[in-house]
């Protein structure tokens, strides 16, 4: 069975990529939830990120206060730097681990993983089939702010991201965001197709 990957730049409509082909029966394996449970209490990324930030990232329920974080490493590329080496290990282990546990198990259930940073953090060399899902730069800018980001903010986490045009550049296949929800669901009925014919 082939190995698929959706990938994109920030607010450019993964989500909404993935969450079509989960409908469709496909196992999704998500990275951005990962990533939210490697800050859990008790975990190894818990205690490393608190190690390397301080308690002072903790809300008053001991968990680590996403937004602020956030925040700091988007004003501090160091720190940003810090907080990759410290997650994306982790992040790789376990969606490699789903991975391979699901075409052992469900060899018959079609799988993507949806990796956000797969170029940054050079984990594309591991799938038959890279897409992206890319928008115009007013589009994620305008995307962001509506998720409650102010301008500055949105305009930064946009930056921190290899360009869109350098994803596209590498990708297999490329699901252009910049209309409607119904538009990009027809793209993705289509990249279904292409995937499934592949893993025939």
């Amino acid at each position: 069975m082939n190995k698929f990957c959706i990938t994109g730049g920030i607010a450019c409509g993964k989500s909404a990529v993935s969450d079509f082909l989960q409908k469709k029966g496909w196992e999704v394996i998500d990275t951005d939830r990962i990533a939210r449970e490697q800050l859990e209490p008790g975990t190894e990324g818990h205690k490393k990120t608190v190690d390397a930030f301080g308690v002072n990232i903790l809300n008053r329920s001991h968990l680590v206060d996403r937004t602020l974080l956030g925040r700091m490493v988007l004003s501090d590329p160091e720190k940003r730097k810090l907080l990759n080496s410290i997650l994306h290990p982790l992040i790789r282990s376990v969606w490699n681990n789903r991975l391979q546990q699901h075409l052992r198990n469900s060899p018959g259930v079609p799988v993507v993983v949806v990796i956000p940073l797969l170029f940054e953090t050079g984990g594309e060399d591991r799938f038959d089939s890279v897409a992206c899902v890319a928008s115009p730069f007013e589009f994620q800018l305008e995307r962001l702010q509506q998720r409650g980001m102010n301008e500055t903010e949105a305009r930064q986490w946009i930056r921190a991201q290899e360009p869109v045009e350098e994803k596209i550049r590498k990708s297999h296949v490329v699901l252009w965001n910049n209309g409607s929800l119904e538009l990009l669901n027809h793209q993705t009925e289509l990249l279904e197709q292409v995937w499934l014919a592949q893993n025939e």
